[in-house]
């Protein structure tokens, strides 16, 4: 007997019924979040007399468009349309509060264009999603009445306290960062609103909790997700209301609406994790350079040393470079033979210890990543390809790929099986230091083990960059081991990153605190840690830059594809380009292979004839939606090229 199916109703959507039009400005310009990329442009809709209070610029409307209903962000009100068809009307208002300000919509749309994207690819990260149950909550816009609970020291330099700032901040050492940083910030609350960008939650918990003795929780307001769905869109409402006048935040806050006048920080400009993963790709310093280049928003930079596009900026004199004059002990000694500690450091460091903790800082976690035969140096691979590592003291050589053990593991060149380390990793280093000073106690921070404070009472700390734990009076010393691993990455940022991470580093060490090197003596990063300034550094590495044509004086983009479309693409560039469509200055790279299935192809231009090539890539994008071809993965100024 065959069961018989239920019967499933089909359902229809009615159509609307006409509403009376409103009588002031009656087409309301939205855009409409449709998922389809061609579709980025804004569309015309009647505002229903009824809601013409409600549907202000700023607020999200549920719109028809094509056979369902949307959700969409009204960007503008006007008196006529030049459409000639026939309009639809909005089918209702979402939320009685504006999400977005006249001036974040013309972010939204700039951002867009810069990153070759569409406007709602940055609204999904820039406006927390709706919580109905918040909407419903009273949010009256604020009266001015700032007050601070208590005084803020001086600030470091009055260039900074100007009513009108562009400028870098090169901070000082021995003062912990998350405390200048939160002095800055009351500091400029005085003035105006404040934004603060941080890398990361760590960071922020740690400058919200310095504020918190200067501003009052009321007036302080945090966007990251941390936060519960409902408080992130609570506080956002708060912000855009003006009820709060210190808006912390991670790299999606940078689009949070501000007061003209207001100011934002950024701290640690160059970090990674400033840029946006998903598409298109844009980061929060590159935003908030937009938002600072009127003069309604001032913009504090502040880190060790700049980012090299940071750089360029100072060079040209769009920002201003605040320098933190001071001097400090550095002593650089290269390891001769490979050893871990040159002799001349051991009385250094254990004239440190008498004093408190001692730093240690190693450029890998691990124990032995790079395994050689100490007869013939040949490297040890696994059958599958992979090197070789040993992951503890006592363990087997196993794969790094595969994670096969090879318990008896022979050389294939030579057959010995006496094993050299040739990197060592953070939990040899502990063995090796913990054997060298004995009787000391032994932190080992890296991982997924972090240790976040340290006590004042001397101890060996040994960490990884990112992992390094803080203490209350600074360290005693600070070792930077194996210094030149740090700056032999191929990585075009290596260089970059391990001047940051160096900077970074020595800060922690207390006033009168040693720093020591494991490197030769003449690397220029000795005598910029020694005058703590890194613009030497930085102008040359510029300069090489600009003759090799790389950023930040070239933009580029990268266009990863099927690897089946790359001739054919590559073919179609140099003919746009043989027609003028794409500017002759314009550099056409040969395709990478990326994968088995995925090529890139990356394109350079000057900075300064950028947007041209930018706006032809992203009407490219456009058209492939039309016709629904896949689209590409296009990331402009990209983190990372390689």
């Amino acid at each position: 007997m065959v069961t018989p199916r239920p019967l499933k109703l089909k359902a229809q959507v009615g159509a609307l019924g006409k509403k009376s039009v409103s009588d002031v400005l009656p087409v309301a310009r939205v855009w409409v979040d449709t998922g389809v990329f061609h579709l980025d442009t804004p569309f015309d809709y009647w505002v229903p007399a009824e809601m013409a209070q409600m549907a202000d610029v700023g607020t999200r409307v549920e719109v028809e468009f094509g056979s369902s209903s949307h959700e969409g962000i009204i960007i503008e009100r006007a008196e006529s349309s030049p459409n000639t068809g026939n309009l639809k009307q909005i089918i209702k208002v979402l939320s009685p509060n504006p999400v977005a300000t006249p001036e974040t919509i013309e972010l939204f749309r700039l951002v867009a264009r810069r990153w070759a994207g569409s406007p709602y690819d940055i609204i999904r990260s820039a406006i927390p999603p709706r919580i109905a149950s918040v909407d419903k909550e009273t949010f009256p816009t604020a009266i001015a009445n700032f007050a601070l609970l208590a005084p803020v020291p001086v600030v470091h330099d009055k260039a900074l306290m100007q009513e009108r700032v562009r400028v870098f901040w090169a901070l000082p050492p021995a003062v912990p960062r998350h405390k200048l940083i939160a002095e800055l910030v009351a500091a400029r609350a005085k003035l105006g609103q404040v934004l603060l960008l941080v890398p990361d939650e760590k960071e922020l918990s740690l400058i919200e909790d310095e504020l918190a003795e200067y501003i009052s929780l009321g007036s302080m307001a945090r966007l990251d997700g941390h936060l519960t769905r409902s408080e992130r869109y609570r506080n956002f409402l708060r912000a855009i209301k003006g009820q709060v006048d210190v808006v912390l935040g991670l790299r999606g806050a940078v689009f949070a609406p501000l007061k003209e006048g207001a100011t934002i920080v950024i701290l640690g400009e160059s970090s990674e994790s400033l840029h946006e993963p998903r598409s298109p790709g844009w980061n929060a310093r590159d935003v908030a350079l937009i938002r600072a280049s009127d003069s309604k928003t001032n913009l504090i930079l502040a880190g060790y040393c700049p980012s090299l596009e940071v750089a360029r900026l100072i060079e040209s004199g769009w920002l201003t470079h605040v320098s933190s004059k001071t001097r400090k002990e550095v002593v650089a000694i290269p390891q001769a033979m490979g050893e871990l500690i040159p002799d001349g450091a051991f009385s250094i460091i254990r004239k440190a210890l008498r004093n408190g903790p001692v730093l240690f800082l190693v450029p890998r976690k691990g124990y032995g990543n790079s395994v050689l035969c100490r007869k013939c140096r040949n490297v040890a691979h696994c059958e599958c390809g992979g090197r070789l590592e040993l992951v503890g003291a006592g363990e087997k050589p196993r794969c790094v790929l595969c994670h096969t053990p090879y318990p008896t593991w022979k050389c294939n060149w030579c057959q010995s099986g006496e094993i050299y380390l040739a990197a060592r990793g953070i939990d040899r280093f502990t063995e090796e230091i913990g054997r060298a000073f004995p009787n000391f106690p032994l932190v080992n921070s890296s991982g997924d083990h972090i240790v976040e404070t340290v006590p004042s009472a001397p101890s060996l700390v040994i960490a990884t960059p990112g992992a390094q734990p803080r203490t209350s009076e600074g360290y005693a010393a600070v070792a930077l081991l194996e210094g030149l691993r740090f700056f032999g990455h191929s990585e075009l940022r290596s260089t970059e990153n391990s001047r940051e991470i160096f900077f970074q580093s020595a800060a922690m060490a207390r006033t009168s605190g040693a720093i020591f090197l494991a490197f030769t003596p003449t690397h220029p990063i000795v005598p910029a840690l020694t005058r703590w300034d890194a613009s030497p550094l930085v102008r040359k590495e510029l300069q090489e830059r600009e003759e090799m044509n790389f950023p930040p004086y070239y933009r580029f983009v990268c266009i990863d594809m099927d690897s089946k479309e790359t001739a054919r693409f590559q073919s179609g560039l140099l003919q746009a380009q043989r027609e003028g469509r794409i500017a002759p200055e314009v550099r056409i790279g040969a395709t990478i292979e990326k994968s088995s299935e995925i090529s890139r192809i990356t394109l350079s231009v000057p900075v300064t004839t950028a947007s041209a090539l930018v706006d032809f890539v992203h009407e490219l994008q456009r058209r492939r939606s039309i016709s629904r071809k896949p689209l590409f993965a296009i990331r402009v100024d990209p983190y990372s090229l390689t």
